[in-house]
């Protein structure tokens, strides 16, 4: 559920996005109101019949083609008409079901909060405790409010991001070299940065997002996951200073470790509990959608337990999480709120700002332009029209005052804002020939749950005495989970699992079928090395802050190497920009089978439950018989699986012997 999926963002400017549902004579429905609701049955005469009638979300967008660049206003123009203006007193508007509503503030809240905290220890770090936990969660609740009253799209979820979170931290050390102090000249970043997006939502750039391929989101995503295992594995292991001869007690370190690799293990178990055969339905989807926050309240409760917190007189115990508790509404470094451009800074370090702010634009430009699109997707059959370059805009203005109060600004999450769509969607569960589909009939497109998420982030500020128990072990471990998780659904790390396979044991997906398996390594290797050269920047070159442009480069290598290195019948599947939600839904499932070399069965150990005391007195009779029928040359009588099997066991047995 990440930067992956965006390789069917094509599908929203064609007719066939996947907006219609029909139904066959057998099929099953199910529906589900939200993420809780309780299954229950429904006939097919239930069903609305959608397959002549176009969603506006495809009327809104030029007749199902991408507009054209330049147009001067034309695009915000659009948006204010067809989707703030005729639909914005409907937003504020009662929803069908509240209880969906609540939900999906709950379920958001949590799911940004706890990223919110682990981005925020990379800051405060990086930063030298400019930006920490206090000024991200204001960040967020300030910026979320602003953007879920003024945009066209509230469904969208803002916040601070782990590439946001590596660019400002690699940047820190610039305004040193502009000699200018830190704040005034973030002050000017964040300005630089609004004008940017003012300029491109006025001039009709935000169409640009439509040229970005599969080859450069999957690229992206390859890098954000190996960077968060790289970082969280770095945080985890740094504090034991291993190959010093340091006389600091180890012990709270090691015991952090253990927390962060036990937090890790019970995340990515729980991630995975909606397809678990326990428990019903409803608590599967709560142990899924609720996983960061249950295993940091566990693993929370563990490092209290007598010895573990590793506490005493010479040792102040396992880190935890740094926050000034309880908050006296303050920022975390001894400065005011408002801050002033003019003091600490020259005219050199004014438009010295103008380049990091760039990079963070571009980063902006592909972060919140995807999350929009995928929350917007034409698979939740959504009624009210897309608002894409008045929405940049409205991101523009929420930049304004985080350079104002020295805040992070952030941009659309990813996977959030999506799953924030999902959780107020109602869903029929269809079963068509054994296999089945979720389809959303229904969305509470409203500004409530997005208000609310957001106005729950100053909750979270009051209660910065909870959150100092969290260990930063605990966060860290859960970062390691967002890293895999970003991995385990990238199409790069795919394809390198499957060149470990045996031919004939590769899922049946069309890049498998379809192209010479040495040009889909030869296409991985081009995108590694792409995604390497990026981490390599990142993390370690002095000038890490550019790797948005090295980011927004892939853009034309795509469109002029890689177009030219490989045949266009093979890019069709390399880099499947016009592959719908249907056929990427399907390609999932195949890369999901299980495809088992051996019989799992007969490999399990031997258990006392195997021991059948008449049974196997049958088969020992049978195989008698068996043997005797052979000795006469009377091979008729048919054979017991169970007992070819014992009889393939005494004669290895014997042959041993």
């Amino acid at each position: 559920r990440s930067y992956n999926t965006v390789s069917r963002l094509n599908t929203l400017a064609t007719p066939s996005g996947g907006n219609t549902m029909t139904t066959s004579d057998n099929d099953v429905d199910k529906v589900e109101n939200g993420e809780a609701a309780a299954a229950s049955p429904v006939t097919n005469d239930d069903i609305e019949d959608k397959n002549t009638e176009p969603s506006s979300q495809q009327d809104s967008n030029n007749n199902g083609k991408p507009e054209k660049f330049f147009q001067l206003f034309t695009g915000i123009r659009t948006d204010l008409t067809t989707r703030l203006l005729p639909y914005y007193k409907s937003d504020w508007s009662r929803p069908k079901s509240i209880f969906t509503v609540i939900n999906a503030i709950v379920f958001a809240f949590v799911v940004q909060l706890i990223p919110a905290l682990i981005f925020a220890e990379l800051m405060d770090r990086e930063t030298k405790g400019n930006l920490a936990a206090a000024e991200t969660l204001l960040s967020a609740g300030i910026i979320g409010i602003i953007y879920a009253i003024i945009s066209g799209q509230p469904l969208t979820l803002l916040g601070i991001t782990g590439p946001v979170a590596i660019l400002l931290g690699t940047s820190y050390g610039l305004a040193e070299q502009f000699d200018s102090e830190y704040w005034p000249f973030f002050w000017w970043l964040c300005i630089w940065t609004a004008i940017l997006h003012f300029l491109t939502a006025i001039t009709g750039l935000v169409n640009f997002v439509w040229h970005i391929s599969p080859f450069t989101t999957q690229i992206f995503e390859f890098f954000i996951g190996c960077s968060f295992v790289f970082e969280s594995i770095r945080d985890l292991v740094e504090p034991l200073h291993l190959g010093k001869n340091s006389e600091e007690d180890r012990g709270p370190a090691y015991a952090s470790l253990v927390i962060g690799m036990l937090a890790f293990a019970i995340c990515w178990r729980l991630h995975f509990a909606e397809t678990w055969t326990l428990f019903s339905r409803q608590v599967r989807t709560f142990l899924t959608s609720y996983n960061m926050a249950i295993t940091v309240i566990i693993v929370t409760g563990l490092s209290y337990l007598p010895g573990a917190d590793q506490k005493d007189s010479n040792s102040h115990g396992i880190e935890r999480v740094h926050v000034r508790a309880p908050w006296d509404w303050q920022p975390s470094v001894d400065r005011p709120w408002l801050i002033d451009p003019t003091e600490g800074i020259s005219t050199k370090g004014i438009f010295g700002a103008l380049f990091p702010a760039f990079m963070l634009y571009l980063l902006f430009f592909i972060d919140h332009n995807i999350s929009s699109i995928l929350t917007q997707a034409p698979k939740y059959n959504l009624k009210k029209p897309a608002s894409y370059h008045w929405d940049f805009f409205c991101l523009g203005l929420t930049i304004v005052p985080c350079g104002l109060l020295g805040l992070p600004p952030g941009s659309g999450l990813i996977p959030q804002a999506p799953l924030h769509t999902r959780a107020l969607a109602t869903r029929k569960i269809l079963e068509r020939h054994g296999v089945k589909q979720e389809v959303t009939v229904h969305v509470e497109e409203q500004r409530w749950s997005a208000l609310g998420q957001a106005s729950l982030m100053f909750v979270a500020l009051s209660l910065f005495t909870v959150i100092s128990w969290i260990p930063k072990g605990a966060l860290f471990g859960v970062f390691l989970y967002l890293g895999v998780g970003a991995l385990h659904g990238n199409e790069i790390w795919h394809h390198i699992t499957l060149s470990f396979m045996y031919a004939k044991k590769r899922p049946p997906v069309p890049i498998v079928a379809n192209v010479k398996w040495s040009t889909v390594q030869l296409y991985t290797l081009v995108q590694v090395c792409c995604a390497a050269a990026i981490f390599g920047v990142a993390q370690f070159a002095s000038v890490g802050y550019i790797f948005p442009a090295l980011v927004a480069a892939l853009v034309p290598i795509r469109s002029f190497f890689v177009a030219w290195c490989f045949s266009e019948n093979d890019l069709q599947y390399l880099d499947p920009i016009g592959e719908t939600e249907d056929e990427a839904h399907d390609e999932k499932t195949k890369y999901l089978e299980r495809r088992p070399s051996v019989d799992e069965a007969e490999h399990q150990l031997p258990t006392m439950s195997d021991f059948h005391a008449e049974g196997i007195k049958k088969d020992f009779a049978t195989s008698e018989a068996r043997s005797r029928d052979e000795t006469t040359g009377n091979d008729s009588i048919e054979m017991s699986a169970e007992s070819t099997l014992i009889r393939r066991h005494q004669a290895a047995s014997a042959a041993g012997e």
